[in-house]
């Protein structure tokens, strides 16, 4: 061992003292090892320390600006400013270039927080810091913009700053026209420059708010004229629908028939919509009238041709029953404010068997006759009447409490769901009460001179949902003989088998109605249980049992009797999404599965009969799932129209308007727009799918158009995603199918494609 190996005394005390004081450092550098190592490390040769952080940051208060500085020493400068941990109080931000915290706090409490200035050597120094955020000052609300000024009838959007509180809530209101939530004011109709005043007033304290003046200035009004020149034509029994267009005066405008003759079945609203079916044909020239809104009304008119002629040329022409409807209220004040061309009866209380036939003999069609004229006002033109619920005065099962209608409501009672009382379980009996009802209702619907001006019953709906037990539990034979004996009453035709030992009458009845159609007590492609359910009531070969014996005799009667297959398709309802896995549910997706399933169990001569949505909707109560996004909802109408439309479904009952009303407008828009692309076109190509992407043409008043949409692309928020598909040269415009927008040029033959259908043209 040499000298050097343990020094001496005196040296190995100096050593201990150091080794000491480097313990106590360590110890003192444990909880911050990463600041402390980024401190005590040496710069480029050791010649350089490391950025050295201080600074005293006062309290701040909710609302108030605030500004505070770190400054730095140590290092070499330029530095740059970053948290190393933590976080800065709630509006409050740190500058990189200078270190400065500043902005309005958001809300109360303390925050710890750490920050590092990195030097431009790329030395490090890091400290710890605390802000405290305090209520102290009083809550106080500023609306933006303070002075505005907004056209008669315009919108203009307000916002509020509440200061000194958490709670930035406000409610709003205005001293003249209306105001959202969210501060988007709509001003009244004017003719002189207005006053009207804005207020925010706190919810976290009602004594504060802030205000804001309105001058609303009234729109001066241009001459008034009917810029429709012209008139697509018409064709006989097909929907017709045409909106009448001026321009000038004051908004809303109102039209009328000034002199000369629409055809049978057409009106003009006083939207300007001319709408409806004819049976007439020619050439029918008239002067529409259009009056403004203005204090001193214009007027002007245009006298117009339009031409109908006697058949459709070609092609798959959309009737108005594509466009449907039922309701569950059927007041004038709850009637769509939309345009359909048929309308469906039931769940429409109090228009249904026992609320008319209330006794043998006693029959009251006042609610009926109501509903009817508010229907032929309203441009519906053609209904469909459920045929259902027995009176309690003629059931065969007056102790039946399980049927849907077991209360007084209406009419009910118990044994509603079952057969009349005249009527055997094998389909023979007189039937006496079920043909006197039917005899009663369809002649007093279609007197000639009440047709004049009550909307016309053409479809007559054979019970409803008979495969759920509250609405019919009584047999197929049963069934078979009221569809039989309603066929024969109101269109004279078929045949009837009274017996039950399978043998035939032929009906001799004259015609009430020669162009009714009979339809088929609506069934559901939804389950396995309810399609056998449906498959035995037309043909009775899938196993019945209990309750839905005996068949009838022939056991095909249904399915002879029967003029439309009907059954009740919702995409988006709960026991309806059943899509074969993988394939996940969409419009598309589930409306070909149902239209599969009915397929599936129809034979050759009810597959060419036409095919029926007797209740469509997403849900009963509305949108659920992805759809409750308003945009979501509103692709959800013309791509359910398109498809059911290509899947060979040419009438639609919309279930139902009622529950309609309280989707986002966006929702009754898309359903109008959809209502005005298609109503009287013609499909030319069926819509069909290449990999997400859907499309079909359709030729509108001579005019080919392509819709398209993507349905791997979605909305969310007033935003919605695309993608961009390119398009043959012939299409220079789109337009979303949606809304009621401007067409868009078509730029380099690509097109923004998205959930929402477009129209090229």
């Amino acid at each position: 061992m040499t000298t050097d190996a343990l020094p001496p005394a005196r040296n190995r005390q100096q050593v201990n003292v150091l080794a000491s004081i480097g313990l106590a450092v360590l110890l003192l550098c444990l909880p911050w090892l990463t600041a402390c190592s980024l401190l005590n490390s040496a710069g480029p040769s050791g010649t350089t320390a490391n950025p050295q952080l201080s600074g005293n940051l006062s309290p701040a208060d909710v609302g108030v600006p605030y500004n505070g500085t770190i400054s730095v020493s140590g290092g070499k400068a330029p530095y740059v400013f970053s948290l190393s941990s933590g976080s800065l109080p709630s509006g409050l931000a740190l500058s990189q270039g200078t270190g400065t915290i500043s902005g309005t706090p958001g809300r109360a409490g303390v925050s710890s927080f750490a920050v590092q200035a990195t030097d431009s050597t790329g030395l490090v120094g890091a400290q710890s810091f605390q802000i405290t955020v305090s209520t102290s000052g009083a809550v106080a609300v500023t609306v933006t913009p303070a002075i505005a000024t907004v056209t008669s009838s315009g919108t203009i959007q307000f916002t509020a700053l509440v200061t000194n509180t958490s709670n930035v809530a406000v409610t709003w209101s205005a001293s003249r026209g209306t105001i959202t939530s969210r501060g988007l004011y709509q001003a009244p109709t004017v003719t002189a420059n207005t006053g009207a005043t804005v207020t925010a007033t706190s919810t976290a304290d009602s004594t504060k708010s802030g205000k804001a003046s309105l001058t609303i200035t009234p729109v001066l009004a241009s001459k008034l004229a009917v810029t429709t020149t012209s008139l697509s034509g018409d064709t006989v029994g097909t929907a017709y629908s045409a909106t009448l267009k001026a321009s000038g005066g004051t908004t809303p405008y109102s039209w009328t028939v000034a002199s000369g003759t629409l055809p049978a079945g057409l009106s003009l609203q006083s939207s300007g919509l001319l709408s409806g079916t004819t049976t007439q044909t020619g050439q029918f020239s008239f002067t529409a009238q259009v009056a403004d809104s203005s204090s001193t009304k214009q007027t002007a008119t245009r006298s117009l041709t339009l031409a109908v002629s006697g058949s459709i040329v070609n092609g798959n022409t959309a009737p108005a029953t594509l466009f449907g409807f039922t309701s569950t209220n059927t007041s004038t004040r709850d009637y769509p404010t939309v345009n359909y061309g048929m309308q469906r009866f039931w769940d429409s209380p109090p228009l249904q068997w026992p609320s008319i036939n209330t006794a043998s003999g006693v029959f009251d069609f006042s609610n009926l006759d109501s509903t009817l004229a508010t229907a032929y006002s309203s441009g519906v033109m053609e209904g469909m009447y459920t045929l259902a619920r027995t009176p309690p005065w003629a059931t065969s099962n007056p102790a039946d409490t399980s049927c849907h209608y077991s209360t007084a409501v209406s009419g009910g009672g118990a044994g509603q769901c079952d057969a009349p009382i005249d009527l055997n379980s094998d389909g023979s009996g007189t039937n006496a009460i079920w043909k006197a009802w039917i005899t009663a209702i369809a002649s007093h619907a279609n007197n000639p001179t009440y047709l004049q001006t009550h909307a016309h019953i053409k479809y007559w709906e054979i019970w409803n949902e008979p495969d759920a037990t509250f609405y019919w539990s009584a047999s197929f034979a049963q069934l078979a003989r009221m569809t039989e004996d309603a066929k024969c009453i109101i269109t004279g035709r078929g045949v009837i088998h009274e017996s039950g030992n399978g043998s035939a009458t032929s009906c001799t009845a004259t015609a009430i109605d020669p162009t009714a159609q009979i339809v088929m007590a609506s069934g559901h492609a939804s389950s396995p249980a309810t399609l056998a359910y449906a498959q035995n009531q037309l043909y009775c070969n899938a196993s019945p049992t209990g309750y839905q014996l005996p068949c009838p005799n022939p056991a095909n009667a249904i399915a002879s009797a029967v003029d439309i297959i009907n059954f009740h398709m919702k995409p988006g309802n709960t026991t309806g999404n059943k899509c074969p896995a993988p394939t996940p549910c969409t419009p598309e997706t589930a409306m070909q599965t149902y239209v599969s399933n009915v397929h599936g169990i129809l034979q050759p001569a009810e597959l060419a009969k036409p095919l029926w949505n007797g209740e469509a909707s997403y849900a009963e109560t509305g949108f659920t799932g992805a759809y409750t996004d308003a945009d979501m909802a509103a692709s959800f109408m013309p791509r359910f129209y398109l498809t059911s439309w290509s899947l060979g479904i040419s009438g639609i009952a919309w279930y139902d308007w009622t529950y309609m009303t309280t989707q986002p407008a966006a929702v009754q828009t898309a359903y109008q727009q959809t209502y005005n692309w298609l109503a009287g076109s013609t499909l030319t190509t069926p819509c069909a799918a290449s990999g997400t992407v859907w499309s079909c043409t359709i030729n509108k008043s001579g005019t080919q158009y392509l819709i398209m949409w993507d349905t791997s692309q979605s909305c969310a928020n007033g935003s919605c995603t695309t993608a961009n598909q390119t398009v043959a040269s012939q299409w220079s415009q789109y337009q979303d199918m949606t809304t009621a927008n401007a067409p868009v040029a078509v730029s380099g033959r690509i097109v923004p494609l998205g959930i929402k259908p477009v129209v090229l043209h």
